[in-house]
Parts: structure tokens; C-alpha cells; sequence
């Protein structure tokens, strides 16, 4: 592997290639192993026995790790091939893979947010204690549409590199957008 956890040798590397320290890695690899075992019903020694062939990813930490270092630094597919010593297709197939197992992971640690809400009062419930909220988003560029209306529903609004973002019911407070 061309890029190997192996390899880290301080916190400020964990925290630049993972997102997290060395520490909350290795918590975070023993409930990705059992997550791993818990959706494939066999360990990852036995799925690579069963290929009969050699693999990259040969530890939960190596898929851990190819997971979280994606996650953190968003390359591209072909990109993270090469940094694992694998095509682009299997960087692919395995981030859709190891993705499953790390959200499962997370789930079964109770360490995921709630992502979905029935209605606003439901959210507002949800965040009452909360004293502020960030989002940090990225709005994503696509092809336009040659269909007039496909544009129209497709068009954001966007005008400027300023985002007006509610503070409070009663004050809005413009962010700057960095692109």
C-alpha cells in the first residue's frame, strides 16, 4: 500500500489523514471489526481466503483506515487508487463497501447524528438545547440542463459568494462562501 496508517507518526498526522486521533482509531477499529463481521457473516481473513487471491485492504485497520482517509480528504476515485496500490473501480467498490460498515460501526457506538426528521417542530425538539447550529455545506456544480424548466428546477438561487444564514428566528447574518 502506497499510503499506510502504519506510517503515521504523530496526533497532528492521525487528525490530518483520519479525522481522528490514534487512540479514537483503534476504539473505532474493534466496532468497525465487528460491524465488518456482522454484514458479511464471516470475518475479513476468511473473505480473503475465499478470493484466493492476494488483497490490499488486508486488516480492519487497513479498511478503516482507506475509509476514513477518503472521508477526511475527498480525492477521486482514481486519485485514491493510486494512494492504495488499486484501480480506481475497487477504490470505488471498496469505499461503497467499507462505507456500510463504518456507518453501522457508528450507529452501533451511538455515535451518529439523527439525519432525518418527520417535520421542522421535530428538529426544533430535537436541537432545543443546543445553543447554536452549523452547517457546513457545499453546494456541488452540475451540468445544466439544455430543457428550460429542468433548469429552473435545478437552479439554486445563488447569485453571489455570500450565504445568508439564520442565526435566530428573529436575525439573519450573511457568511462568506470560500470556493
Amino acid at each position: 500500500m502506497a499510503t499506510n496508517y502504519k506510517e503515521i507518526r504523530n496526533e497532528r498526522q492521525w487528525k490530518a489523514m483520519t479525522g481522528l486521533s490514534e487512540q479514537e482509531f483503534n476504539s473505532l477499529s474493534t466496532a468497525f471489526r465487528m460491524a465488518y463481521e456482522k454484514i458479511s457473516g464471516v470475518t475479513l481473513g476468511q473473505g480473503i481466503a475465499n478470493l484466493g487471491r492476494e488483497v490490499v485492504l488486508s486488516s480492519y485497520e487497513d479498511c478503516l483506515y482507506f475509509i476514513l482517509f477518503q472521508l477526511k480528504t475527498a480525492q477521486s476515485f482514481d486519485c485514491l487508487g493510486v494512494l492504495f496500490n488499486m484501480d480506481g473501480s475497487s477504490a470505488q467498490r471498496n469505499f461503497q463497501k467499507y462505507v456500510q460498515v463504518l456507518e453501522l460501526a457508528l450507529q452501533q457506538q451511538g455515535a451518529l447524528p439523527r439525519r432525518s426528521f418527520g417535520s421542522l417542530n421535530d428538529f426544533k425538539k430535537y436541537l432545543q438545547a443546543e445553543e447554536e447550529l452549523i452547517i457546513d455545506a457545499t453546494e456541488v456544480r452540475t451540468q445544466r440542463p439544455a430543457v428550460k424548466e429542468k433548469q429552473q428546477e435545478r437552479y439554486s438561487g445563488k447569485k453571489s459568494t455570500y450565504v445568508k444564514a439564520p442565526v435566530s428566528d428573529q436575525q439573519e447574518q450573511a457568511y462568506p462562501v470560500h470556493q
